[in-house]
């Protein structure tokens, strides 16, 4: 009961320091996955399904040249980018879902990285990426 006690003070003690010094912040990163043009849809439902709070769609043409492309009987060069943010303790999960995704088929070949964010201005903003705005 005793340690039930501290704990419920501890998480008071935190929740009424000022918000960017409480310790429950959590950090971010940029997670970008280029992929086939028709493939976006599906890693944004991924994303969701890793808490991710927002994605963006970039659509975009592959850099090879013509050669290249025919050597390797790639016929359709477009492809799109996805862009999701989200907390760094879901990356190990998606960064297997994802491989995953990657080895289902060869239509789902791609690239994924992720981009360390290392500061956010406005806690509001902060609050809108970790879906922790209160309405």
């Amino acid at each position: 009961m005793e340690k039930k006690r501290n704990i419920l003070v501890k998480k008071q003690e935190v929740q009424n320091q000022p918000f960017e010094q409480r310790s429950d912040l959590k950090k971010l990163v940029l997670y970008v996955v280029i992929v086939n043009y028709g493939q976006s849809h599906n890693i944004c439902e991924m994303f969701k399904q890793h808490h991710s709070t927002v994605q963006f769609i970039k659509y975009a043409e592959g850099t090879a040249k013509k050669t290249i492309n025919a050597i390797l009987s790639v016929s359709d060069t477009r492809k799109e980018i996805v862009y999701g943010i989200m907390a760094e303790e879901y990356i190990a999960d998606f960064k297997k879902d994802i491989e995953a995704f990657f080895k289902a088929g060869k239509w789902n070949a791609g690239i994924a990285f992720t981009i360390e964010m290392k500061s956010i201005i406005g806690v509001k903003m902060y609050k809108f990426l970790t879906q922790t705005v209160r309405g």
